[in-house]
Formats: C-alpha cells, structure tokens, sequence
C-alpha cells in the first residue's frame, strides 16, 4: 500500500505544479521560475521533504493494518482500523497545509528579510501563490487517497458493529469545493500584489480566466466525489431490488466503504438483509417439512390395481400447493380416485388441501356413491370455512370387475375418456364447487370403459398455461395431445415427457399442474380366478374340505434390508412344518416368499431402509395364502405372467427377472394387488404330500 501512497503524493505535487504553471503562463504571463528566481532547488527539496513526512506518518498509521492482513482481526481492532482508514485522508490534507504554510512562510519571511521593505508585495504576493499551489496539491492528495482507502476498506468487509457513523458526505464535498475556492482567492490576491508591485492595474480579463480556472477545477472534484456518493447510492437501490425481487437466500451483503450517509444506508440493508435472510431460512424450513407432509399424504406417482396401471404426476407452483389427488382402495373389487384444486396457492391452499385430503379418505370409507360423498364433504366444509375457500374435487368409484366408473363432480374440469385410436370423450359432469352452497346436490354418471381406455382427471394449471407469446395451451392443446395416444404407451414416461414438454412451451408455469390417468391395461381376474377350485376339491372328497378349519395368521415386518428375509423364511418354514408335517411344500413356501420379498425391497421400496416389508402368512387345513407388502406403487401382474415372458426370462444370461419365474413355478398361483396396507404381491400354496408328488 506504501507504494501506492507514494505514487499518490508524488502525481499530486506534479499536478499541482503543472496547474500552477499553467496558470501562470496563460493568465498573468509569468513563468513560475521567474517568479521563485533561484528557489526552485529549495522548492523541490521541500517537496521531497513533506512527502517523506507524508509518507511516514502513514506507515505509523497503517501499521496496524498490515500487521493483520491475511488474519482475521476481533471486532475492536477491526473497528479501530475503520475509524484510521476513513480519517486518514482528512489528517494527510491537514498535514500537508501545515508543512506546506510553514515552509512559505518561512521562506518567504528569511527572503523579505534579506531583499527589505521595498519587495513586501511581492513577496506576499508570492506567498499567497505558493499557499494556493498547496492546497491545490492537497485537493489532490484528499481525494485520491479516500479512493485508495475505500478500495482497503471493500477488501477488509467490514460489519456493521464496526460502523461508528458521525461523518457526512457534504465533508469532502465541503473541504474540496472550500479549499478550491481559498487557492481561487490566494491566486486572485498574488495577482493584485503583482499588479501593484508593477504599477499597473488590475486586467478584468485575468481576474474572470482566474476565478473560472478554479471554479473549473472546484466543479471537476465536486463532481468526482458525488460520482462516488452516486456509485454508492447505486449499489444500495440494487441490493434493494434484488431483497424485493429475488425469491431466493441473499448471500452477499452490501459494503460499508464509507463512513457517511451512504455508509449508514449500507449498514442498515445489511441488518435488514440478516433479518430477512433469517426469516427466509425459517421459512424455506417450515415450506420443505409442509412439501415432506404434503408429499407423504399424497400416494405413489405409480400404482397398480387389478388391471389398471394408474399414473399421476402433480407439480406444485411454489414449494407447496393446492392441488391434490389420491386413491384409495374400497375392496377386493372397488377403488376410488379423486383429483382436487383448492382455490389460492402456497401454505393457505396446502393446508386446506391437506384437511380435504384427510376428509376424503374418512368419507369415501364410510360408503356412499361419489355423489354423496362429496355432498357430506360440502357440508362440513361449508360449516368450518364458511365463505372463505372453495375447492373443486373430481370423484369416481372404479369397479374391477364390470370396469365401470361411477363419476361425480363438485365444480371440477370434465375428465376424458382417451381411447387407443387417438379418440376422445369429454364426460360433462359437473355442480358447485365445495364450500358454496351447504344443500348442493351432485350429478352422478356411470361411464363404461373398454379394454385399452384411459381415464385422465386434470386441473386447471394444465390447460391455462400460457406461452411466451400469451397463448393459452387449453382444451384444443390438451385434446392435440390425447389424439397422439396410442396403444401400447409406458404411460409414466409419456405423462413425464408431456409435462416436460409442457414446461418448454410455457415454463414452470403460474399455477399448480395435476394430472391422472387410468390406463386400463387388461382384463380383470380376482385372486382365486385362476384356482382350479373343482380339480381340487375331487381330489380332496368336497369343496369343503379345502376350508374346514380356520386359517391361523402370522405377520412379520422388516425394514428394507436385503438378508432379512431370510429370517422371516426360516420362521415360516418352521410355521409350515408344524401345521403340515407331512407336507413336501415348505421350502418351495420359502423360497418363493423369499424372492418375492427380495423383490418388494428392491423395486417396491427402491431399498430404502426406513420402508417397511410386510408379510400376513394364513394356513388352513388345505390351503396357504401369503402376502408380501411394499409401499411402492406396484407393477402390472398380467405382464409379469405373461408366458413368452417368462420363458424369455429363464432362458436369458442375465439373472434379472429370475425372482418372478421361481415364485411362478414354485407357487399354486400368485397375483398382485393394492388394498388399504399397499401393494401386495399374494401367493397361494396348496398342501401336498409325498403320495400328492407319487400320484
């Protein structure tokens, strides 16, 4: 930094001897050098020596400083450091003046002592010259230094407890603009001694090329300290904008490079970005455990029930949203699906989604076609809320067995019907919206789907997507796109491609984006569809005598860690063996439940450890029943049975695959399905015995 200073001072007293001897030559016509005679040694001797005083006195200044740079210094020494850095170039200025008056003056004073009373004017006049000529050069020193040592000042980041305030920014703009105007004054006064020790009057034309000359130069470094005033102020407002604007954590604080007005602003932003930022990470954190919650209550993205994949996707517009979806299972052969829009977004919208959520799972349990749920959900509504929120809700009742689906709408979007050719139904159904009216009444339609049909429920943040152009993707985008389903589609990769498409039209969007699809992939079959119930029974005397005993239950529960199940097996095998002691079938029971629990760990919950795998074992006199339960979504059974499929799969290299194959021949029968546990994978062991295999 030494070297910095030095340059500062020695450019300084060049300018100002430069601007001297301009002004000199071009406004009173006398070279400077006429003037001093033989004083110009003496002249820049004194140079040399205020430069050296100048120079050391802020080695003693910024000694401190260099001693804990590159450490990190305590808040007093840093404070302590602040206060020498914004008054040094004010004690540089002054220190300047003082040696530079005392070394005219005492020049000046041993001159007229040896030339007499007869040359005073000029020597005054020649004193107030060489007094102008310092200031000038201290105007220079002052305002390039504050530059330096606002640059040291951005480099040390001070806080704001080592702000101490009490300076103004009118200070240089004062001390400048002053000391231009006393070095205008002193040259106007050298001219006037001039004239009167040359007897000759006083030319208006110099005394206006004077008093502009200074004012040029007082406007010049007015101008430049206003400029950084101005640069301040500046990167204050951006700060600003961007707390305002930004929707994100700031981590860059604003500088206080000033002890001024612009400093104290700079503090205060700070203190008030540090509150802001504290409440934002507050936030953020209560958002992401409301995201956690929201997407616990929500079920998987991917589900299968009986011959139906179902695939949902919901993007909320902020962290949490509004709309909501779910299914639930009813019975063996009922499943329900829902799809909701709460009126508003973020926290408000999340909560109520949520309680409607909790609300239509009790409801929908407690039976009642579609219709009468949603007018009990209406009116409980309507007696907590009010008037104050409003939701639209979609419900339909899927029977398995007949593949009907019996629909009703509260105020939400018409669902469509997609069939695999690219056509498409919109199902007009709709009535108030939820929290209207406490007597609504809700229409009711059956709707019947083929083999191949899908079923989609949407919300509203899909079709009023707008692109960059203000267009609205709606009804005629959303049914271009149903045209393009055929048969045959991974509907979970072509949804995921849709919305991402969706985002490249239109961005993230401005509302919550919600969509569901029914894809009924095959025929139904119930568990025991495929159970030779007849061929058994001959073999057993009477149907029965497959069921004359009451079955016994056991349950065991793992988290998803791979070799636990073997443990589960070995307990089941003993299990077997105590109730059928001559039966040959314990350890096809445990391998085949084995593998299928390998596979709920591995796909159903993806192994993660804080997942659980469920297994209910019921034996009876003839028959075992095991189900094997995940909290995944599930796969599509009748794929995984497929014959081709299998054969592929056991002739193939690789030993992916292999677990279904081996419960496929070690089981009776096995089937997937969801119920209010998960998805479940069931299998079913009849009892044999060593004359069972002979025969």
């Amino acid at each position: 930094m030494m070297k910095y200073l030095l340059a500062i001072f020695a450019v300084s007293f060049l300018m100002g001897a430069v601007l001297i001897e301009l002004e000199h030559f071009f406004i009173i016509n006398v070279a400077f050098r006429d003037l001093s005679g033989s004083s110009c040694p003496i002249t820049l001797a004194i140079y040399v020596f205020i430069i050296a005083v100048l120079l050391g006195f802020s080695f003693l200044r910024l000694r401190p400083l260099m001693n804990f740079r590159g450490s990190e210094p305590c808040e007093a020494e840093q404070s302590s450091t602040l206060r020498m850095l914004y008054r040094l170039p004010y004690e540089l200025f002054s220190i300047l003046l003082i040696l530079g008056s005392l070394a005219a003056i005492g020049f000046h004073a041993f001159n007229g002592a040896e030339s007499g009373s007869d040359a005073w004017s000029l020597q005054l006049g020649q004193l107030a010259g060489e007094l102008s000529d310092t200031f000038i050069v201290g105007i220079f020193i002052f305002t390039l230094a504050r530059c330096l040592m606002r640059a040291v000042v951005t480099e040390l980041k001070p806080s704001a407890a080592s702000f101490s305030g009490g300076a103004s920014i009118a200070q240089p703009i004062l001390l400048t603009y002053i000391s231009t105007f006393i070095a205008a004054v002193l040259n106007l006064f050298e001219l006037a001694m001039l004239a009167a020790d040359t007897d000759q009057s006083i030319s208006p034309y110099k005394f206006a090329c004077i008093a502009g000359f200074y004012l040029a130069i007082g406007l010049l470094i007015f101008g430049f300290v206003t400029m950084q005033f101005r640069q301040e102020l500046r990167s204050l407002i951006r700060h600003i904008r961007a707390l305002v604007d930004e929707r994100k954590h700031l981590s860059a604080s604003m500088s206080v490079i000033s002890n001024d007005e612009a400093g104290e602003l700079a503090v205060v932003l700070n203190q008030l970005q540090s509150r802001v930022n504290r409440d934002y990470e507050s936030l953020e954190k209560e958002l992401k455990l409301a995201y956690n919650v929201q997407q616990k209550l929500l079920p998987p993205g991917d589900m299968t029930i009986g011959s139906y994949r179902i695939t949902a996707r919901c993007q909320p517009y902020n962290e949490v949203g509004g709309d909501f979806f779910d299914v639930v299972s009813l019975s063996s052969s009922r499943f329900a699906v829902m799809i909701g829009d709460v009126s508003g977004k973020g926290m408000p919208a999340a909560l109520l989604m949520s309680a409607q959520l909790l609300l239509f799972r009790s409801e929908i349990r407690r039976n009642g076609s579609p219709g009468e749920v949603l007018a009990r959900m209406n009116r409980q509504l309507c007696e907590a809320m009010g008037e104050e929120g409003s939701i639209t809700i979609g419900v339909g009742v899927i029977d398995l067995s007949l593949d009907t689906v019996l629909y009703a709408s509260a105020g939400h979007l018409s669902p469509y019907i997609v069939k695999t050719d690219g056509t498409y139904t919109a199902v007009d159904c709709s009535s108030l919206p939820i929290g209207f009216d406490s007597e609504a009444v809700y229409e009711e339609k059956c709707l019947q789907l083929g083999a191949g049909d899908r079923f989609v429920l949407y919300t509203d943040g899909l079709i009023e997507a707008d692109d960059e152009g203000g267009s609205m993707y709606s009804f005629e985008g959303l049914e271009a796109e149903f045209s393009t389903w055929g048969p045959g589609l991974d509907m979970a990769k072509f949804v995921d491609d849709w919305l991402i498409r969706m985002d490249e039209r239109s961005g993230p969007g401005r509302d919550d984006r919600t969509v569901v699809v029914l894809d009924l992939a095959g025929e139904y079959r119930s568990s025991l569809a495929q159970f030779d119930v007849a061929a058994s029974a001959a073999a057993h005397g009477s149907v029965g005598a497959l069921f004359n005993h009451a079955f016994t239950t056991r349950e065991w529960s793992i988290r998803s860690h791979l070799g636990d199940e073997r443990q589960v097996a070995h307990e089941l095998g003993r299990w077997i063996e105590e109730r059928w002691p001559e039966s040959t079938v314990r350890e096809d029971v445990q391998s085949a439940v084995a593998e299928a629990m390998i596979n709920a760990i591995e796909h159903g919950n993806r192994l993660q450890p804080n997942s659980y795998v469920t297994v209910t074992a019921q034996i009876g006199s003839m028959i075992a029943v095991c189900k094997i339960y995940d909290e995944g979504g599930g796969y599509f059974p009748r794929v995984s049975r497929d014959e081709d499929e299998m054969m592929k799969k056991l002739e193939s290299v690789d030993p992916r695959g292999w677990g279904l194959v081996m419960i496929d021949s070690l089981a009776d029968y096995w089937a997937t399905g969801r119920d209010d546990r998960g998805f479940y994978t069931e299998l079913y062991f009849m009892r044999k015995t060593k004359q069972d295999h002979e025969e």
